[in-house]
């Protein structure tokens, strides 16, 4: 079998890695060529530059830490085998070289076997698909090496493209930051938003069946109206769109919309403070021929007081949600990414209905003309004050804007642009960027709204409110629901019983200075069986999701700690627990009570 052969095989068993498709032209036997002494030299960007293996020792893995370390250059076999050599078996090795030159090269001339270890991953691709991969790799077990980060630049890169060794850095820790900040909700934010879930649970029989809105609309086109201040320039033309689309818009545009005469299909929204009521809802007169799409967390009186159809999906990928689906026997896809944003509880909802392609407009994700300019008028923003108040203490940043250049923005927004980005990525969707300003969205086409209306809108469609008076209500029942929630008490409650014992065990643990290493082995028996009650956190959704922030910040933690017998790291350790178990104890008593509450209701 082939060099090449053999890494190919090598490379296809582990399906983390990320490869672009290899062009037949890709390989080039001239890249690099060795002199008489047997010195290799590289042929890049018309300079011959010497190549070698040189280990920086400064930037070598810790062996008695668990870590991931991130290496730049895939053609540095000596060097990558040091750090395999090195690094903790529990650490993980990503691999990124972006120039498809490179990776060619080293497919056909290196020997990749190091692969074969299922703690070596791949990344061989363009820069711009880099924070997608990231993404990826940061919504699995991953995400709890967030606070061990390390990075290793091999001889070429870090002597050569020092400038692409900065974009990685950059690219990592902006991923890092933007998958802690989905993970790291408080649990006190989450109890929260739980409160509200159960609250208001009884609407969820009056909810129309999400999973019966599946594709209900497909291929037909939809325009998601946010509330940027680039979509004063396309009022007039959406006017002339009404018929012709499905008008899916965000809380904030609502009522400016309906005063232009123009009556939202939908209105979406996703915050749970009263303030969404007051701005939003409060005394609002929208259309009954205007639905409301929203999770159960929304303020009480949204539901109670909305005059249309409401439509209550399940946020996909959160536990709470799946808890709720599974104990009901909810079937079929009645979830919806929901994402960060009223504006992507519109998209997400856009694409469960099978709408193509989706229009943004007014999704500027930045700032307009001035830095004060943040909203389309007829808004709450419309009112200094509150804009000031709003604005007044978020960091402004630049990014690449729908024309080029620079267009100033916020962090929230970035991470709202994201999630865009990685939507559109993974659904391989139309997805049309008719703002006419603001930030570039990756993956979209920008045309103005007029050329989108005369490509792809130009046919009557069937009223929406028709087509939705067809679709079922959840097949849900009051009574069913109260017994199924009175069993998740008892078995919580059970559950709260064991963690109250293991506490007690892990609190009464004496580790001193002076225990022999018989004793400490004793102890780590004790401590792990704490390791059962944290993989029953992980099987239940509810609790997992409840927990996420003390889970994340407990395996941060205790991975921070080295691999060594001693009794410094075991106390440390049963600090870790201490606090973890505490919680969850706190917790479980809060969801009992807050499930108790609920009962009430049905």
């Amino acid at each position: 079998m082939t060099l090449i052969n053999r890494n190919i095989q090598v490379l296809s068993r582990n399906s983390n890695h990320w490869i672009c498709e290899q062009k037949e032209s890709g390989f080039s036997e001239n890249l690099m060529y060795k002199d008489e002494d047997g010195k290799e030299f590289l042929l890049y960007n018309n300079d011959i530059l010497l190549m070698k293996s040189e280990i920086d020792k400064s930037s070598l893995p810790k062996p008695s830490k668990r870590e991931l370390i991130f290496v730049m250059g895939i053609n540095s076999v000596e060097e990558i085998q040091k750090l395999l050599q090195t690094m903790s078996k529990e650490s993980f090795l990503i691999i990124i070289e972006t120039n498809p030159l490179f990776f060619s090269y080293a497919l056909n001339k290196r020997d990749l076997s190091f692969f074969k270890e299922f703690n070596v991953i791949l990344f061989a691709d363009d820069l711009s698909n880099l924070s997608i991969f990231l993404d990826k790799i940061f919504s699995t077990t991953l995400i709890y090496y967030l606070k061990n980060i390390k990075f290793y630049f091999t001889y070429f890169y870090r002597s050569y493209a020092v400038d692409m060794c900065t974009f990685l850095v950059r690219a990592v820790k902006e991923t890092a930051k933007f998958k802690a900040m989905l993970f790291g909700n408080s649990i006190e934010d989450s109890l929260t938003g739980f409160g509200h879930n159960m609250k208001n649970l009884h609407h969820l029989v009056n909810s129309k069946d999400v999973s019966r809105l599946k594709d209900i609309f497909k291929s037909t086109p939809a325009i998601v109206v946010a509330a940027g201040p680039s979509l004063n320039k396309n009022i007039e033309q959406l006017k002339k769109m009404t018929s012709k689309v499905v008008i899916i818009a965000v809380d904030t545009i609502a009522q400016r919309l309906c005063e232009e005469g123009i009556t939202p299909d939908f209105i979406c929204s996703i915050e749970r403070d009263k303030e969404t009521y007051s701005y939003f809802y409060e005394n609002k007169n929208y259309p009954s021929d205007t639905s409301l799409v929203a999770p159960l967390l929304l303020y009480p009186e949204v539901f109670n007081e909305f005059a249309g159809d409401i439509v209550i999906p399940m946020r996909e990928n959160v536990g709470e949600y799946i808890w709720l689906q599974q104990i009901f026997g909810l079937g079929g896809d009645n979830s919806i990414s929901l994402g960060l944003s009223c504006a992507h509880v519109a998209f997400g909802f856009a694409k469960h209905i099978g709408a193509s392609p989706i229009i943004l407009v007014g999704q500027d994700l930045a700032f307009g003309d001035s830095q004060e300019e943040s909203h389309a008028g007829g808004t709450i923003y419309d009112n200094k004050e509150f804009t000031n108040e709003v604005f007044s203490a978020i960091n402004k940043m630049y990014t690449e804007g729908y024309y080029g250049g620079s267009v100033a923005t916020t962090d929230i927004w970035i991470n709202f642009r994201k999630w865009f980005e990685i939507e559109i990525f993974n659904g391989n969707m139309l997805v049309i960027n008719a703002t006419e300003g603001g930030a570039k969205i990756e993956g979209t086409l920008q045309i103005s709204l007029k050329e989108a209306a005369d490509q792809y809108c130009s046919q009557d469609i069937v009223p929406v409110k028709e087509v939705l008076d067809r679709v079922a209500e959840y097949p849900l029942d009051k009574e069913q629901m109260r017994l199924t929630l009175i069993e998740q008490i008892g078995k919580f409650t059970s559950m709260k019983l064991e963690f109250d014992n293991q506490l007690k065990i892990v609190e009464g643990l004496d580790i001193s200075n002076t225990l022999s290493e018989k004793r400490l082995l004793k102890i780590v028996d004790k401590l792990g069986n704490t390791d059962d009650l944290f993989e029953k956190v992980k099987e239940d959704w509810l609790l997992r999701h409840n927990l996420q922030p003390i889970m994340m910040s407990s395996m941060w933690n205790l991975y921070a700690i080295e691999q060594t017998l001693s009794s410094s790291n075991l106390t440390a350790n049963r600090d870790i627990q201490i606090e973890f178990l505490t919680v969850s104890i706190f917790v479980l008593g809060e969801i009992i009570n807050i499930i108790e509450g609920s009962l009430n209701s049905l």
